[in-house]
This record gives structure tokens, C-alpha cells and sequence, in this order.
């Protein structure tokens, strides 16, 4: 049987995946379907065994803690990710956080929006610092750790980083300090960014252990995913007690977040103390129009592979 492609969910303009599969490429999932693209859409057994002809899953981002590696396994099916598409477009994204965090903007541009003092010199009551003296710890030296690395050493050259699973010689590319220990890079990091995949080992990884470990009146950034968080309250309340002097995420545990989740709620509602200190985006770091072409371009490319039986990239089994 000839392969047949089709999207699980998301894209509705198939101009791309149409251009590079051909004939391959189907609009509809149906009991056909040989290899699926999938952006969003849960992967499970009972996915799988309903469109029981799937041999392939290609995921048109990084993750893949949407698929059930496990069934996947028992069953040979073929998965795939494309997890260089939005390189720059996040690791930008992560620096553009930092410097509005530690540059004030927000702060700054509330206290111009509010009181006109501060034009003829009222003293400011903010804990702004020199990026120059500020250190920066980066949690997961993958593309987008690495790339945050190189990119915010034109700041400063305090740069460390906590990997446990990339090999000895990285610092040396890099030109950064190396921990082996995530307590040590947490307590003399004044920005952590955390840039890790979500599995059994990052699950509920920001904890209130990591965040008692981290310096007081550091910053927080995190793009990786929503339930490396284990607790949003306990974030909460470091920023209202100043242990945390700011926030910025570019996910949530869940998402959309629920109304009545008191982070989002306070985030929402634009509470005093927390104006300016805090950027919550929707999971949109990855997007420019560049990066989504070259996402979906890569996945239908990865899918010819898989038909052309050459061998795959970006496999993860």
C-alpha cells in the first residue's frame, strides 16, 4: 500500500504540506493514513488503535510529550520531531524577556504613565542592576540553551550552565562555567532560564526547593514546558515577598491557563505589586513567519524520508 500523509490538527491551509508530499498528501485523516503530522493532538493508544494504519508520527515542533513513546515502541511505529525550527525565534525571545525584566521597562514605563515627578528626577525605588555584573544560569545546553548562551554573552560573561546529560567539552565551546550540580548553578545565578523537555526527570522540576536554592531577587525564564512547574502559588508568592524580582514564561501547566489559577488571575488583573516584573506570553516563543514555514517544510521533508525508507534526522524511535 502506497504511504498516504495527513494533519492531525491546527494547520487549516495545506499549501505547504500539498507542495512537498505531492500525491502523498491527503486533506482528510482516515483509516488510510499512514503517517500522520501532528502539531497539538494527544497521541495515545486509543488514537492509534482507531487510525491502526499509522506507521509514522512526525511532530512538527520540538516536543513529543504528546505522544505515547511507549505504545509507539511496542508497536514500531516510526517517531519523529523537528526541533531546529524556532531556534533563534526562541532564544530571542528569552533574551527580549531578560532585558525587559532587568532593564524595568515595564516598571518604567508604568511610573511615566502615572506620575509625572519621575520626568524631573523622583527617585526611583527599583532593583535595577547592571547587566554587565549580572550572571546568567542556563538549565539545558540543547539548541536553544546553547543558542541563549552565545547570544547573551555579548551582556555579560557570567554564564553558567547545568546539563547532566550532554558530554564533558561544552564549557569549552561555549566559553562558560559548567555545574554539576543544579543547587550550585541556582545559588549564584542572578537570571535562571530553564530550557529543558518535559519528562519523568523535568516534571514538577521548579519546585519550592529550586526556588528556595535560587538567589534572592533573581529572575526566572522560563520557554521550556508548562509542567515543569510544579507550582504556580509558590511562584506567586515568591514575587510578592521579592525572593523573585521577576517572572516570564512562555507556557503554563495548563493551556490556556484556568481563570482561577491565582498567578494568571494576579498576572491577568494587572496587580500592583507585580507591574512590570512579570511576562506571560502563549506559548508563541517558537512563531515568526520564517520559523513556521521552515517548521512544516522540515516535517514533510522527514515524511518523504520515511516513505524513501533513507534514513531520519530527527528520530526519536
Amino acid at each position: 500500500m502506497s504511504d498516504i500523509v495527513a494533519v492531525t490538527d491546527h494547520i487549516k491551509d495545506y499549501s505547504i504540506e500539498r507542495s512537498y508530499l505531492g500525491n502523498y498528501f491527503d486533506d482528510k485523516l482516515t483509516s488510510q493514513t499512514t503517517i500522520i503530522l501532528v502539531w497539538h493532538k494527544e497521541i495515545n493508544e486509543s488514537f492509534l488503535k482507531k487510525y491502526s494504519s499509522v506507521r509514522a508520527v512526525v511532530r512538527y515542533g520540538v516536543g513529543y510529550d504528546n505522544i505515547d513513546l511507549e505504545y509507539c515502541k511496542k508497536n514500531k511505529i516510526i517517531v519523529a520531531n523537528t526541533p531546529d525550527y524556532g531556534v533563534d525565534e526562541v532564544s530571542d525571545s528569552a533574551i527580549a524577556m531578560i532585558l525587559y525584566l532587568t532593564r524595568k521597562i515595564g516598571a518604567l514605563e508604568s511610573l511615566a504613565l502615572n506620575d509625572s515627578n519621575y520626568w524631573i528626577g523622583k527617585d526611583l525605588n527599583l532593583n535595577m542592576k547592571r547587566i554587565h555584573n549580572l550572571s546568567l544560569g542556563v538549565i539545558g545546553l540543547g539548541r536553544i540553551g546553547g543558542s541563549i548562551a552565545k547570544k547573551f554573552s555579548q551582556f555579560t560573561r557570567k554564564i553558567g550552565f547545568y546539563d547532566p546529560y550532554i558530554p564533558s567539552g561544552y564549557e569549552k565551546i561555549y566559553g562558560i562555567n559548567r555545574f554539576k550540580k543544579l543547587s550550585d548553578l541556582l545559588k549564584v545565578s542572578d537570571i535562571v532560564s530553564v530550557n529543558t523537555p518535559l519528562n519523568n526527570q523535568t516534571e514538577g522540576m521548579i519546585n519550592e526547593s529550586f526556588l528556595n536554592q535560587m538567589k534572592r531577587g533573581s529572575y526566572l525564564i522560563n520557554l521550556s514546558r508548562g509542567p515543569i512547574v510544579k507550582n504556580k502559588e509558590i511562584i506567586l508568592e515568591k514575587l510578592l515577598n521579592y525572593d523573585l524580582e521577576g517572572y516570564a514564561t512562555d507556557v503554563w501547566t495548563e493551556e490556556p491557563p484556568f481563570e482561577d489559577d491565582k498567578l494568571y488571575s494576579s498576572w491577568k488583573n494587572k496587580d500592583t505589586n507585580l507591574r512590570g516584573r512579570i511576562i506571560v506570553n502563549p506559548h508563541t516563543s517558537y512563531f515568526s513567519e520564517e520559523a513556521l514555514y521552515e517548521s512544516r517544510s522540515k516535517a514533510c521533508s522527514t515524511c518523504l524520508d520515511i516513505i524513501n525508507g533513507v534514513p531520519i534526522n530527527n528520530r526519536i524511535l
